[in-house]
């Protein structure tokens, strides 16, 4: 679907960095084969990082989502806040909800990715806000809904539900992944971290190896039908 150029994808990311963990290769290749791409991160801000404890501000996550996204050439992107990093589980659901509806209703997407809820408050409550917003509803061209993982997700209490596997061959192209990753450079950390470049490569290579091929990124599907 993606390699005929016209769908409308829509990717819903808690934290700057999130969109390329799980969608980096979705991304570029989507961009490539001319389909719209709109990337919404939710959440940016000054904060503390406690692996390093050093301040790293909302203007420069957004500056490195910027460009990363170029990396992967995407140009369309928005962020919801610039000053909520962790702290979305202080926001009314309602309104980010509303916030969601807005968006989803003006884009029209015909896919849409969200990511797997994990040990992080903001990413638990960004998934319920767009299991809430992506709500089935009338005269919606909504073909795809799927999940998206990140190295995060290997430390959670609840293992995936029963849904439907869904896998992204990125073998020719998933140094551009690493390349949009390293953009995130405040995100970095050493190499045995899970947010190292080189254990996104391993996250990769290992999804890769579930199918049989060098690299891939796999989702996990909610709601998909043919139109």
């Amino acid at each position: 679907m993606i390699t005929l150029g016209a769908e409308r994808i829509l990717i819903i990311a808690p934290h700057a960095d999130d969109e390329v963990l799980g969608c980096g290769g979705l991304i570029e290749k989507a961009c490539r084969h001319n389909n719209q791409v709109k990337v919404i991160v939710v959440a940016v801000g000054d904060i503390i990082h406690t692996h390093n404890n050093q301040l790293v501000l909302a203007s420069t996550r957004i500056k490195e989502l910027q460009d990363a996204l170029e990396v992967l050439g995407c140009n369309d992107f928005e962020v919801i806040y610039n000053d909520k990093d962790s702290l979305l589980d202080t926001i009314p659901k309602n309104e980010l909800v509303a916030k969601l509806d807005k968006i989803i209703s003006s884009y029209e997407p015909t896919m849409v990715f969200i990511p797997l809820p994990s040990y992080h408050q903001d990413h638990n409550v960004l998934f319920e806000t767009c299991f809430a917003a992506l709500r089935p509803r009338t005269n919606q061209n909504i073909k795809l809904i799927a999940m998206y993982e990140y190295p995060l997700i290997s430390w959670q209490y609840q293992k995936f539900w029963n849904t439907g596997e869904l896998y992204l061959d990125i073998s020719q192209t998933y140094q551009k992944k690493i390349d949009a990753f390293l953009k995130h450079a405040s995100q970095r950390r050493p190499p045995r971290n899970l947010l190292s470049p080189e254990s996104v490569l391993k996250w990769a290579e290992m999804r890769g190896f579930e199918i049989g091929i060098p690299y891939a990124e796999k989702y996990y599907i909610l709601r998909s039908h043919i139109l």
